[in-house]
């Protein structure tokens, strides 16, 4: 009887510890942003500022978050001048005080067409991850960006001097939430 006793007892005790309630659970930030570049070369270059702050899945959880690290990033073109091309695509991310880099990717050779229906994923290297990681460290205080998105030596087969490249940057963070 007391063996019986035991392994109800042994069998309660496991039930309970493995569904633990008290336990961290993730989700994901995506944040999307829309370049519109225009100019008439050699570069073409868009500036743009975004918060954690601008989206309501950081919104939503803020008293919750524990912890905020980079997942993913990717770049998608939309629409371009036809035959868009440059000897580099630069997308550069800071600090919110828009002079602390936080990374900077470089493509040679863009195409704008090779990625209109086909993302490109944006690989940093483990500095490059570290160093956002540690800004995101403090997202209550430190939730803005400088993102930067550029073309050199662009040119296209479109008649007029004037380029233009639509493109998006999609960010993906994972927030660590308290239960």
């Amino acid at each position: 009887m007391k063996k019986i006793w035991f392994s109800i007892i042994v069998l309660n005790l496991s039930l309970i510890t493995a569904c633990d309630p008290f336990e961290d659970y993730f989700i994901n930030l995506k944040m999307d942003q829309q370049f519109q570049l225009i100019g008439i070369g050699p570069n073409i270059e868009q500036q743009i500022t975004f918060c954690l702050t601008d989206y309501d899945d950081y919104n939503d959880n803020i008293d919750k978050i524990e912890q905020i690290k980079y997942m993913d990033a990717a770049y998608l073109t939309i629409d371009a001048s036809q035959n868009l091309s440059g000897d580099n695509l630069i997308l550069k991310l800071y600090q919110s005080d828009g002079s602390t880099l936080l990374f900077e990717y470089r493509l040679p050779s863009f195409v704008a067409s090779d990625y209109k229906n086909k993302a490109l994923l944006i690989r940093l290297s483990q500095e490059d991850k570290d160093n956002l990681n540690r800004y995101l460290a403090n997202h209550k205080v430190n939730n803005c960006f400088k993102a930067v998105l550029s073309v050199e030596n662009v040119h296209s087969d479109n008649p007029l001097t004037l380029f233009f490249l639509n493109a998006r940057i999609e960010f993906v963070a994972e927030l660590k939430l308290k239960p």
